[in-house]
């Protein structure tokens, strides 16, 4: 455990970009970044903290003119640890000559993605991930999943990468019996695109209605797909699909609530959304891909990916069998009690301290 005397006191500087600590934006890094300053992970007696932000950036143009601005940031900056919350950022602090340097690799997609972002985009973020797995002091992933790619892949140091699992606001996220639960309702809260298999629940949604005709789906979200996934459901004479848009934080708690069951069809993992709705008590259904089964293990439905006919007939079991519906919403609470923010915080805190002792000891 690290020590809390002031006299270990070390300066920690956390780099944001390209994100910014706020929970209102609807990012999932965003939110992590919130959540660790939050939650002190690294405002603790034994670190002083910097934060390093430029705001939200969209666009490759405005994430390029804050990236210089970070790179001077960073050459004025004189801190023992750095905690890069993405590969740009850490890269941006090795290759200013910073020493110490924590990356939080929230994932491979740039490494698995190849249809659904810009190839330069793409490129960059490749680059970028192997500076770090190659120059990083130690590495932060989400799930072990990660880390065991990071390995066999790329040739990462299984000693210096460390698990620290996401967490739940438990103060928002818990259930709520005075909701209203629409018992056709089928709910997707995330980013509006092909990737996270939106098309695949569409052609789903279109299945399920030829046996449950009273069934409607709300999509919670923003992102480049919703034109082109707006003409697929007219295309497939859909008329109970509603698009939402972005969803405050704060209706976001009584959304989940009133969902029958949260769907998440992504071809790339695991969604912090899935979480939040079993925090609330509504069942899940989840592609199970790369992250998915270590987080949900037996608390919801884990369904293949890309298969239309095997999603929509395990959102019609939720739908129509009282027993799996309760079932589920008991083992999603539970399960999703086990995550929680302030052990995120912790645990992050734990990796930077130890790089700071063993900065001190060297």
């Amino acid at each position: 455990m690290p020590s809390n005397d002031r006299a270990e006191a070390y300066e920690l500087c956390l780099v944001c970009y390209p994100f910014h600590p706020t929970k209102d934006s609807g990012r999932g890094v965003d939110r992590y970044c919130y959540e660790l300053l939050e939650n002190r992970a690294i405002s603790s007696p034994s670190a002083h903290v910097k934060v390093l932000e430029q705001g939200t950036s969209v666009g490759t143009w405005a994430s390029g003119k804050k990236l210089w601005t970070l790179i001077a940031d960073l050459i004025s900056v004189r801190s023992a640890v750095y905690h890069a919350v993405s590969p740009p950022a850490g890269a941006a602090a090795i290759l200013a000559g910073k020493r110490n340097v924590v990356v939080t690799i929230h994932d491979l997609l740039p490494f698995q993605v190849k249809s659904y972002s810009p190839s330069f985009k793409l490129a960059y973020a490749r680059w970028c991930t192997d500076i770090c797995v190659a120059r990083a002091a130690a590495i932060i992933v989400p799930f072990r999943v990660t880390k065991d790619e990071l390995i066999a892949s790329h040739g990462a140091l299984a000693s210096k990468i460390h698990v620290v699992n996401y967490g739940v606001d438990h103060a928002t996220y818990y259930p709520r019996p005075a909701v209203r639960r629409h018992p056709r309702r089928i709910l997707y809260v995330g980013e509006v695109s092909r990737a996270k298999g939106l098309d695949v629940l569409i052609r789903a949604f279109a299945e399920l209605k030829a046996q449950i005709g009273d069934a409607e789906l709300l999509i919670g979200g923003k992102g480049k797909d919703r034109a082109l996934l707006e003409d697929l459901a007219r295309s497939l004479g859909l008329r109970d699909v509603e698009f939402r848009g972005f969803v405050p934080e704060d209706e976001l708690a009584e959304l989940y609530a009133s969902a029958a069951v949260m769907v998440f069809p992504s071809r790339y993992g695991f969604g912090l959304s899935s979480l939040e709705a079993m925090a609330t008590g509504t069942p899940v259904v989840v592609t199970a891909t790369l992250d998915a089964p270590e987080f949900i293990e037996d608390a919801g439905l884990l369904v293949e990916p890309e298969n239309a006919t095997e999603l929509a007939r395990n959102i019609g079991r939720v739908l129509s069998d009282p027993a799996l519906h309760a079932e589920l919403t008991r083992k999603g609470i539970e399960r999703a009690a086990r995550y929680a923010w302030a052990t995120t915080a912790a645990e992050t805190r734990e990796v930077c301290d130890g790089l700071a002792r063993a900065r001190r000891a060297g």
